[in-house]
C-alpha cells in the first residue's frame, strides 16, 4: 500500500495529538493562511530547516480538525510598538516576512520580519522562555550587517505572557560609498539577562537572512545653516512606503573641538506647512576626520503627501565628554520646499 492509501485509511480518532510550541503554532497559522510576504531568496539552507519544522507541526495537528482556529496568535510584532507619531506605523505592509526559530537550552528565538529603508533596518522578535527573565530583559549581542564598517543599534524586549517576550531591534550600519540594495544580516545572541536580578539563560541561537532594501526616491537639497561655529547641511531627503530618512552632514570648527571635543547635531522635530509634527528618530553617523566633519541621518515618518514644505529645527549639543560638563544650543530652522513624489 502506497504512502498517499495509508493516509486515506487512517483512523484519526487513534492519533495522540502532540504538545507543540507556540513557536510552532505560529508558524503552521502562517502556513495555512497565507501571511507571509515577500519572499526571500538566499541562505537556502535555513529555509529548508524552517519547511522541516512547519511540516512537522502540522503532522503533529493533523489528529484535531478545529486546531488552525485554536492557533493563538503571535504575529505583527510591531504592533507591541508602534504608535501613530512613529515612522513605524505601517511597517507590517511593508516588511519582508523572515520567520526563522531557533531554539536552545529552553529557550527559542523567533525573528519575525524586518525592513530595510536604505539607512536602517528595523527587525521585530519574539522569544519563548522555561524561565522567567523579569520584566524586561537585554541581550548585549548585536546583530551584524555584512560589508559595513561600523553600526549602531537600539533595541527593546518586553514581557507579554509568563515566559513570552517581544522584541525589536533597529540597526544602522555605516557604508563607505553608497548603501547596497540587498543586506546580509547575522545574529547570534548567545545569551539573555534578566535584568532585575542578573541572571541568564545561555543558549547557541544563530540567524542569518536577506532584506532588500524598500524603493526610495531620492530629492537632493541641499541647504544649510550655521551658528555657534556649526555649520548644517541637508543635503538630501528619501522616501518610501515606510519613512522619510534625511541626510545631513555636519562641519565644527576647530577652537569649538578644542573646548568641546564631542559636537553632535540633531533635528529637534519636524513640521510640515500643515502643522503636522514628526517624531524624529536619530540614526546615528560617522566622523572620519576626528569630528570636523560628520555624516548623519535622521528618519520620520512618511510625510504627508499634500503638505508643501517641512521646517527642521537643528540643535547642537556640545559635550566635554562622558560625565562632564554639557551645553544645548538650538539653530535657526530650515525650511526645505518639498519636490512632488
Amino acid at each position: 500500500m502506497n504512502d498517499y492509501k495509508k493516509l486515506l485509511d487512517l483512523n484519526i480518532d487513534k492519533i495522540e495529538p502532540v504538545e507543540i510550541s507556540e513557536f510552532e503554532k505560529q508558524r503552521v497559522k502562517q502556513h495555512v493562511l497565507g501571511t507571509k510576504k515577500k519572499k526571500k531568496n538566499g541562505f537556502r539552507y535555513i529555509a529548508m530547516a524552517a519547511t522541516i519544522a512547519i511540516g512537522a507541526a502540522v503532522a503533529s495537528g493533523f489528529a484535531v480538525p478545529s486546531f488552525a482556529s485554536q492557533i493563538p496568535i503571535l504575529n505583527n510584532i510591531m504592533n507591541y510598538f508602534k504608535d501613530e507619531t512613529s515612522y513605524n506605523h505601517n511597517f507590517a505592509d511593508v516588511a519582508t516576512d523572515i520567520s526563522q526559530v531557533q531554539s536552545s537550552n529552553g529557550l527559542s528565538v523567533m525573528i519575525e520580519e524586518a525592513v530595510y529603508d536604505g539607512a536602517s533596518i528595523t527587525v521585530t522578535y519574539a522569544i519563548e522562555t522555561t524561565k522567567d527573565l523579569g520584566t524586561s530583559p537585554y541581550t548585549s549581542a548585536q546583530f551584524h550587517v555584512k560589508g559595513s564598517e561600523g553600526m549602531g543599534s537600539t533595541g527593546i524586549i518586553e514581557k507579554v505572557g509568563d515566559t513570552t517576550y517581544v522584541g525589536t531591534e533597529k540597526i544602522t550600519p555605516l557604508f563607505n560609498g553608497d548603501h547596497p540594495d540587498m543586506i546580509e544580516i547575522s545574529w547570534e545572541p548567545r545569551a539573555f539577562v534578566n535584568m532585575e536580578t542578573n541572571e541568564s539563560i545561555t543558549g547557541d541561537w544563530q540567524f542569518a537572512f536577506e532584506v532588500q532594501s524598500l524603493t526610495n526616491k531620492k530629492e537632493v537639497v541641499n541647504q544649510s545653516v550655521s551658528e555657534h561655529g556649526v555649520s548644517v547641511v541637508i543635503n538630501s531627503y528619501e522616501t518610501n512606503d515606510l519613512s522619510t530618512v534625511i541626510y545631513y552632514k555636519q562641519f565644527v570648527e576647530k577652537h569649538i573641538l578644542d573646548e568641546w571635543p564631542e559636537v553632535t547635531v540633531e533635528f529637534l522635530n519636524v513640521k510640515d506647512d500643515l502643522g503636522n509634527l514628526y517624531h524624529v528618530d536619530s540614526n546615528g553617523g560617522i566622523s572620519r576626520d576626528n569630528g570636523l566633519s560628520s555624516e548623519w541621518s535622521s528618519t520620520i515618518k512618511s510625510i504627508n503627501p499634500n503638505a508643501q514644505s517641512i521646517t527642521i529645527i537643528p540643535v547642537i549639543h556640545f559635550s566635554q565628554g562622558s560625565g562632564k560638563k554639557v551645553e544645548t544650543k538650538e539653530m535657526e530652522p530650515i525650511t526645505v520646499d518639498l519636490k512632488e513624489y
